[in-house]
């Protein structure tokens, strides 16, 4: 499915606040670089750099992420970039997944699309292709 070995592009954190986010960033020595908002999921993204991988901290404004974990946020997905997320996509629904959007989600810089948990006992695995120039 990846090209070459899998290559880690973020993991995902929900938090429920950006207080929080500026705690967890000022405890974990990390700092923010890349934000955006994503409308489809109603959420804030931070990217971090400081940590040797990126980490994303999304900040629901509304919508189901308000709820996950209870409210309570927490690890939410790991992320890998591929090289063509819509042949990537084409060859799961060829061997039976069902991913989370029909087709990928415009989310700023990047191309996204989700393995639900059913298929990855528990994991929630987010793919990536960054954009072009």
């Amino acid at each position: 499915m990846f090209l070459g070995e899998p290559k880690l592009h973020h993991v995902g954190i929900v938090v429920p606040d950006m207080a929080q986010v500026c705690t967890l960033m000022e405890l974990l020595g990390l700092e923010a670089g890349h934000t955006q908002y994503v409308s489809r999921y109603e959420a804030e993204c931070i990217f971090t750099h400081g940590a040797g991988t990126v980490i994303e901290f999304v900040v629901p404004r509304g919508g189901v992420l308000t709820r996950f974990n209870k409210g309570m946020g927490g690890l939410h997905h790991i992320a890998f970039e591929v090289d063509d997320l819509e042949s990537r996509s084409s060859e799961l629904r060829a061997k039976g997944v069902v991913l989370l959007e029909e087709k990928p989600i415009d989310a700023g810089g990047l191309w996204i699309n989700f393995l639900p948990p059913s298929y990855t006992r528990g994991i929630i695995v987010e793919l990536v292709q960054p954009k072009g120039d």
